[in-house]
């Protein structure tokens, strides 16, 4: 449910943007989603009486490495890139293609970080690939390449690889992680809008993309990263490919948008790429290796530790340590679960 919402939030965030950019700099816009994010994440925090600064004072030199190269990839890049795509293309095309986000996201946890990639995701993937082919060679007199897929592949390769790093620093809070990478890129892709680019931009159009920013770019990587630390990056990402068909039927809502038949086809098929994995049941017996790391947790089979009297009985963070453990039961890939296949 964490990743739908999150698609639901994201999956929108293009058409609004459509309406938004105008003569605005795609740099400018990018900052100002990610600034938004920042910002109301902040409020957030202050209200839960939280400290960010004291949390990234006590991350360990791995994460903060991965925390880094998350900002980078998925905070600077890969907004840049989608939202040049979003000022070149249509909104129902960029809704769509960003689905091959859960493409890059798969084949990199795969690849590089080893995670379990079972047949129902693997042929969901090769579904949402080809129902994504079908919006890259789009019909217009022949078939042609779309003048803005280039930009919005990169950007979910980008994002793939941020997906990926973000996952494994457990160590911040999800509320923090998101609030951190979205001041860090807002600010930075809004200074290279202003050194860099020209364009103008009104105050409506400058509170409209905060308010994006805060709830498509904020609140949903939020709930994204709780979804990436409880079922892995593979699933997480298909589970969110649900998100540009909101996009796609807001455009048309919205826009007056009206994607030829080759969308529609493309539609089902990622859909049914989707649905695949609702199949899935992952059981075998797997052994858990000593460690001791940080993270919001709740008691369970894998959460035995004692506590104080009066303590670690709702959902809590501390330090803890695990204590080596053979079992079998159904799991996801998730910060416990990331044994070899």
């Amino acid at each position: 449910m964490f990743a739908i919402l999150s698609a639901a939030l994201f999956g929108v965030s293009p058409v609004f943007c459509k309406m938004l950019i105008g003569d605005m700099s795609p740099a400018l816009l990018a900052g100002l989603l990610y600034l938004g994010s920042g910002l109301g994440l902040q409020l957030v925090l202050f209200f839960q009486r939280k400290n960010s600064l004291h949390e990234l004072a006590h991350l360990s030199p791995r994460h903060r490495f991965k925390l880094i190269g998350a900002v980078i990839s998925g905070g600077i890049i890969a907004p840049l890139c989608l939202a040049f795509g979003i000022k070149y293309g249509t909104a129902s095309e960029v809704s769509l293609l960003l689905n091959l986000e859960t493409v890059a996201t798969t084949l990199i946890a795969w690849l590089i970080f080893k995670e379990y990639i079972g047949p129902y995701v693997c042929t969901g993937k090769v579904l949402i690939l080809i129902g994504a082919g079908l919006v890259v060679l789009k019909a217009e007199g022949g078939m042609s390449f779309s003048t803005s897929w280039l930009l919005v592949i990169c950007a979910c390769i980008f994002w793939g690889i941020d997906n990926n790093l973000t996952r494994d620093v457990e160590e911040l809070s999800s509320t923090v992680l998101a609030s951190v990478k979205g001041f860090a890129a807002g600010l930075f892709s809004i200074f290279l809008a202003l050194v860099f680019t020209t364009g103008s931009a009104t105050p409506s159009q400058i509170y409209g993309a905060l308010a994006v920013g805060a709830l498509s770019f904020g609140l949903s990587l939020v709930l994204f990263v709780e979804a990436l630390r409880k079922i892995g990056a593979a699933r997480t990402a298909t589970f969110f490919a649900v998100g540009p068909f909101f996009g796609t039927l807001l455009s048309v809502a919205l826009l007056g948008e009206r994607p030829p038949a080759a969308y529609w086809i493309a539609t089902v098929l990622m859909l049914a790429g989707i649905a695949l994995l609702y199949l899935e049941v992952h059981r075998h017996r797997h052994a858990h290796e000593e460690m001791a790391h940080t993270h919001t947790h709740i008691h369970d089979e894998h959460h035995d530790h004692e506590h104080p009297e009066g303590e670690g009985a709702l959902s809590h963070d501390h330090h803890h340590v695990h204590r080596p453990m053979n079992h079998s039961h159904v799991h996801w890939p998730d910060i416990h679960h990331q044994h070899p296949h």
